[in-house]
């Protein structure tokens, strides 16, 4: 299959036909299913991201009972995919349909990955879960040739200096030089698109494969696909001369329009592909931080950068909101947006600027725990007094408080999606989840008897 025939192929009734040919009886199960629900919805939706080998969307730790019990179920999952580990390597050859036949090969090194994916977003379909996916804010050492490879001594990471411009940012979040529809990112969103289409659950190939052009082995499908995270935050370098305006805003602008252009490639046809859910802004960056770029300047920047912009495809606006949960609307006088929630500035931003939907996907968030070293190397472990309130002397009483806080007020504006960060926290130094998760005696992990007060909260939040 030659890269035009991939791309026009999965976008219109040649990509369902081809499928069709491979598939036998797709045709009338495709004509028959309806098409995936719009971004947007009339209640706010209640998600739940899982991300780490203890958060897996199955009955191993009882996740997936948990999300589905209770007086509000969990309407969204979303998983995680991190790309340099499925593609280690830069495919050969260089181009669409080699990166589609690399990352779908059964034999590849990310293959195992992708199939416990499949099974999860698989299982999330039957159980009538609405499926998002984030890529996680890691790109392969190829896709930058300008640097090359960076050294593992340097990157902060493992207690090294990094590089100009890293400002202790793994060397992972290193962007690639790409960013057109025809460069590795865009294959990457491309692959993505047609490996989780909807294919009214018939099992496939994988895109790529045996000359099928959408679709995967356990006829898995995504609802949104959110292709960046945290930019402004978590990539590195924030200010380059290589960038249109010499900040991450003008890069992140270029990589939205690339997105929007490749997903709509899928979504415009049957089988159909993924919404998006962009740029996934970081909220605790704050003027006057030490790195990243504050939400407030880069959601003002973004805007002015695709003003005008009208995306062929649904796109929402992402944002995170541990700041909004754990301190509340904006305190500081001198601080953009005071006396507003994060968000609530957000939605009015996009409304003033015109954007096609006035509305924000809460796609990441919780109560962010303050950590302090535990007895094993390397371990941490919940700061019980760290509390946001002076007043207050139990985190986990102000976890509850904050959540039900916030939960309500987002409720109350144009707020399509509200996600709490994973179920079980491990001892690692970033932890928001509802209950711990330890390592077994006989190996693997199992969840502490004792959870945190908001684990009883979860599944009635929203009833």
């Amino acid at each position: 299959m030659t890269r035009r025939e991939l791309l026009v192929g999965a976008a219109g009734a040649a990509g369902a036909a081809a499928l069709a040919r491979a598939v036998p009886g797709l045709a009338q199960t495709t004509a028959q299913r309806p098409p995936p629900s719009a971004p947007a919805a009339p209640l706010m939706l209640k998600g739940v991201s899982l991300s780490g080998e203890v958060n897996q969307y199955d009955d191993t730790l009882g996740v997936r009972s948990y999300l589905l019990g209770g007086e509000r179920p969990t309407d969204v999952v979303i998983l995680w995919l991190l790309w340099p580990y499925i593609q280690p390597t830069a495919p050969t050859p260089f181009t669409l349909a080699g990166s589609f036949a690399a990352l779908s090969d059964p034999g590849g090194p990310g293959a195992g990955a992708i199939q416990a994916l499949d099974n999860q977003i698989a299982q999330a379909n039957k159980d009538g879960r609405r499926v998002g996916l984030t890529i996680y804010q890691a790109f392969p050492d190829w896709t930058h040739p300008s640097v090359g490879a960076l050294d593992p001594s340097l990157d902060p990471d493992n207690g090294g200096a990094g590089y100009p411009g890293q400002e202790g940012v793994a060397n992972s979040g290193r962007v690639p030089d790409n960013t057109g529809e025809d460069g590795p990112w865009a294959w990457l969103v491309a692959w993505c698109c047609a490996r989780w289409a909807n294919t009214g659950g018939v099992a496939t190939p994988g895109a790529g494969l045996d000359g099928v052009a959408v679709g995967n082995p356990a006829g898995a499908h995504l609802d949104w696909l959110a292709p960046m995270n945290e930019p402004n935050l978590t990539w590195w370098p924030q200010r380059s001369d290589a960038y249109p305006d010499g900040t991450i805003v003008s890069f992140t602008a270029e990589l939205m329009r690339t997105a929007a252009a490749v997903a709509a490639r899928y979504r415009n046809g049957s089988p159909q592909g993924p919404a998006l859910l962009l740029p996934n802004t970081a909220d605790v960056v704050d003027d006057g931080d030490s790195h990243g770029t504050p939400w407030h300047e880069f959601t003002i920047g973004l805007l002015d950068q695709l003003d005008g912009w009208q995306p062929q495809t649904p796109v929402g606006w992402a944002q995170h909101n541990y700041a909004d949960v754990k301190y509340g609307p904006v305190s500081d006088d001198s601080e953009p947006a005071h006396g507003r929630w994060r968000a609530q500035e957000t939605i009015a931003l996009l409304d003033d600027a015109g954007w096609h939907d006035p509305a924000v996907w809460l796609t990441e968030g919780g109560y962010q725990f303050s950590v302090r070293r535990g007895t094993a190397p390397g371990a941490w472990v919940v700061n019980p007094t760290a509390t946001a309130d002076r007043a207050s002397h139990d985190v986990y009483a102000e976890q509850v408080a904050r959540l039900s806080d916030n939960w309500a007020a987002m409720s109350r504006l144009p707020v399509r999606l509200w996600t709490q960060y994973i179920v079980n926290d491990e001892d690692v130094y970033f932890q928001s989840g509802l209950r711990r998760a330890e390592p077994a005696a006989a190996g693997g992990f199992q969840v502490s008897d004792a959870p945190y007060p908001a684990y009883r909260l979860w599944p009635r939040l929203g009833a």
